[in-house]
């Protein structure tokens, strides 16, 4: 999991600016496509047509000497700015072990915000289906200039099949994820989930 971690932190933050590299509202899925591979997209322009898009790129870390395969998909989905806090950015991915070909389809998430940590530690779909939470880290970071935010980084973890059923259905995975005292909603777009698994569905575990 933490080599996963580090293969999705390491695709380039674009969330300084708000919207940075994001279509703006009403344009088609080809906007979406043209975006670069280290862009974030700014969830709340995605049309329903768009929501359903192929994003950019599965990026592949195939190292021969790592028991694993990291697959990530960009761009990244981000919603709230530094300007606008909370401020969630979600990355998709997946691990793959050469030893069986077992396959981990986990999310990442690190939610920005100013009011203290939240506790972030359950995670729900819309259905009530739980999807399980694992706290990597809670900071304070104070480097920015609007003054100090409190950082959760979260990593989600899908059963195969939630995955399988919402790109049978073209439809996103849309998550609560709760903490102590608040709540966040994330969405996470079909086009996204077919992306990972024809990625990863499509690359043979070597020995």
């Amino acid at each position: 999991m933490k080599h996963l971690l580090r293969a999705l932190a390491a695709l380039p933050l674009l969330a300084a600016v708000a919207g940075c590299g994001a279509p703006a509202p009403g344009q088609n899925a080809a906007a979406v496509q043209s975006l670069a591979p280290d862009a974030n997209l700014d969830a709340r322009s995605l049309g329903r047509g768009v929501a359903a898009a192929r994003p950019a790129a599965v990026q592949v870390q195939d190292n021969p000497g790592s028991p694993t395969i990291l697959y990530a998909v960009s761009p990244r989905l981000q919603t709230g700015s530094p300007a606008s806090l909370p401020m969630i950015v979600t990355s998709l991915g997946a691990e793959r072990q050469r030893a069986d070909g077992s396959i981990a389809y986990r999310a990442l998430v690190v939610v920005s915000n100013a009011r203290g940590q939240a506790g972030f530690s359950r995670a729900t779909t819309r259905q009530g289906d739980t999807v399980p939470v694992r706290t990597m880290s809670r900071e304070r970071d104070c480097a920015a200039a609007a003054g100090c935010v409190f950082v959760e980084t979260l990593m989600l973890t899908f059963p195969p099949e939630m995955l399988r059923q919402a790109v049978e259905a073209n439809a996103p995975i849309r998550l609560r994820i709760s903490g102590s005292a608040s709540f966040i909603e994330v969405g996470i777009p079909a086009g996204h989930i077919r992306a990972l698994l024809e990625a990863a569905g499509g690359t043979a575990p070597r020995a």
